[in-house]
């Protein structure tokens, strides 16, 4: 009995060895992996209550809505008193643009003198001399973040018998100003700026190191830069197929793909030579096929997750958003919605991405032996 278990201890220590500690992909996939996606899920959608921040804009003067909103999380409620002239078309209309531009997330305009008249009419609210006091809310009902806001204030107004003492007129502005399509666009082409530059630029250089094709050519007389470039450049073709075929069934979608084409083919060519450098210079520290497919499946998932790709930055978290700044392809993606107005980051969509390629390529020149076989 004890020769046997001695036997199964000796193989199952071999097995541990072999399958588990000396396979770098099964530890991370198994162990490590798991934790860091439900961190990155649980953060980015978990809480939603606590993470939620809307934007809302009163116009008028109101000390009893001003004491009800005040410990309310979810609403960011700013108070802006009207302009001297009564019907104040150039405020409201300042405040609507902001609207269409995601900048708020509601208008409410309120009467003059809205605290007595709302007093009045509660008191009156049975009587013949009742008068209902009228009040504005402009929402943009294809935008989840502009009916949340909506639903919240109107949820509000129904606790403090608001709706039966006063006459609510619903703005459904520019129907066509949000849709989700024309967000998600971007996102894809985002994707597939990285499957193509992680699964397939830096799969190809690591087959050729793998099957000693790339020593071959460090003996041939050629330069072997040219082999990086050249298959740079097969995979650059293979992002455009892959974006030419989605921009096709986006078009047949409603997407608005006329207008993204000239930022479109920029920001490709842009992010291609953020990620050529990149792959190049990571492959002149990680050599072992185990520790580049972790990287692969890390970056790729943390990208797409917290860079912005399918959720509007400015509705995640600061944690997320902070994150979000030092991944290269979010400031991509982003400057794809500026034609749009779809963006979360107002400026420097360049900057973080040729602080890449800079520091990438000086890597590259100072270590450039390493992307040889060693």
């Amino acid at each position: 009995m004890r020769r046997k278990l001695k036997k199964f201890a000796v193989l199952f220590d071999s097995l541990f060895k072999v399958l588990f500690l000396r396979q770098k992909e099964a530890v991370f996939w198994l162990s490590i992996f798991p934790t860091i996606l439900f961190l990155i899920l649980s953060t980015l959608f978990g809480n939603v209550e606590e993470n939620i921040e809307l934007k809302v804009k009163i116009i008028g003067h109101s000390k009893t809505l001003e004491n009800v909103f005040k410990d309310i999380k979810q609403l960011n409620v700013i108070f802006e008193d009207k302009s001297s002239n009564s019907d104040n078309p150039e405020q409201i209309n300042k405040a609507l643009k902001e609207l269409e531009n995601e900048k708020l997330d509601l208008v409410v305009v309120l009467p003059d003198n809205f605290d007595s008249k709302y007093s009045s009419a509660l008191l009156l609210r049975k009587t013949r001399l009742f008068k209902p006091v009228p009040i504005d809310i402009h929402y943009i009902s294809l935008r989840d973040g502009s009916k949340i806001a909506k639903d919240i204030v109107e949820g509000i107004f129904t606790s403090m018998g608001l709706l039966e003492s006063t006459t609510i007129e619903k703005h459904y502005l520019s129907q066509n100003t949000y849709d989700y399509n024309n967000f998600i666009y971007p996102g894809v082409v985002g994707m597939a700026i990285l499957s193509v530059f992680l699964f397939g630029f830096m799969s190809d250089i690591q087959y050729f190191k793998t099957r000693n094709i790339l020593r071959k050519f460090f003996t041939a007389p050629i330069n072997p830069v040219y082999i990086y470039i050249l298959t740079a450049v097969v995979n650059l073709l293979v992002l455009f197929l892959g974006v030419g075929v989605l921009s096709v069934f986006s078009y047949l979608k409603g997407v608005d793909v006329i207008s993204y084409l000239p930022n479109l083919i920029l920001n490709l060519l842009f992010s291609s030579a953020v990620m050529i450098t990149f792959v190049i210079a990571l492959m002149t520290f990680v050599t072992k096929p185990s520790n580049l497919f972790a990287f692969q499946q890390v970056f790729f998932q943390v990208q797409m997750f917290v860079g912005g790709f399918y959720v509007p930055l400015k509705f995640t978290s600061p944690i997320i958003q902070t994150i979000a700044k030092f991944l290269p392809i979010t400031y991509i993606v982003d400057n794809m919605r500026t034609v749009k107005s779809l963006n979360s980051i107002d400026s420097n969509h360049f900057l973080v991405p040729l602080i890449y390629i800079l520091v990438a390529s000086i890597i590259t020149i100072i270590r450039s032996k390493k992307l040889s076989i060693e």
